[in-house]
């Protein structure tokens, strides 16, 4: 580290790097300085506001992104792809943010891979990731609910139904609840199903990234709707 070889040496990285390694730097960066650093002992914080600074240092992150049009935010402690700024706000980081007030921090890694996933290019995994938070949100407010179900078997739809055969949703939004439970029975499981979850035989299938941010976008919504409700019974017994 002497000579300034050390500085020399990650400048050369940054310089040489593709973007996917650049981008991975930067997130794990801002991620030990948004979880680590947060909850350091008070006998080895300096004199300074510590949560200040490291929120100082989130708004610039994330102004660089916004003002050089990158498509990317650092939210809830990861970089994730914004590809609709109001969809973005509405659904992506309120469902984020509640996956992980409720406990339900199963279904949190998953959707958060299902980003990572997606900020890669990875797309069919990412649509697979997003269907498992999906499920797993299901699945964890069936067990906080003490509903029966098969951990093993149970699907999307099937999970879906026994939410509303174990009145989840309540009795006065039956009709309303019919329609978005179409929309989630033919929704997101199927783009799962049809595209991600069987094999692609000796074609090899390209995934375009508009699809896969709709089935982002649609479990995110689908989460934030769900686990709402489930936080509202809980409040409201």
């Amino acid at each position: 580290m002497q000579n300034g070889y050390g500085k020399s040496s990650i400048e050369e990285y940054f310089t040489d790097c593709d973007d996917s390694d650049f981008l991975d730097a930067i997130d794990y960066f801002f991620y030990l300085t948004d979880k680590k650093l947060r909850t350091m002992k008070p006998e080895y914080q300096y004199d300074y506001d510590a949560d200040g600074a490291i929120n100082d240092a989130i708004v610039e992150l994330n102004y660089r992104f916004k003002q050089h049009n990158l498509g990317y935010e650092f939210a809830n402690s990861q970089i994730i792809t914004i590809d609709s700024t109001f969809l973005h706000k509405t659904a992506v980081k309120p469902a984020l943010k509640l996956l992980f007030e409720e406990g339900f921090e199963g279904a949190e890694d998953e959707i958060r891979n299902a980003y990572e996933r997606r900020r890669k290019g990875d797309n069919k995994n990412a649509i697979l990731e997003a269907g498992k938070a999906f499920e797993s949100t299901m699945k964890i407010i069936c067990d906080k609910q003490g509903y029966a179900y098969d951990k093993n078997k149970d699907t999307a739809q099937k999970l879906i139904t026994i939410l509303e055969n174990n009145g989840f949703y309540p009795s006065y939004m039956n009709a309303h609840l019919t329609s978005i439970r179409k929309t989630l029975e033919t929704g997101l499981p199927v783009v799962r199903n049809k595209v991600a979850g069987h094999g692609q035989g000796n074609q090899i299938i390209t995934i375009p990234d508009e699809y896969t941010d709709y089935a982002l976008h649609l479990a995110a919504t689908n989460i934030l709707f769900l686990v709402r409700l489930y936080r509202n019974k809980k409040q409201n017994p």
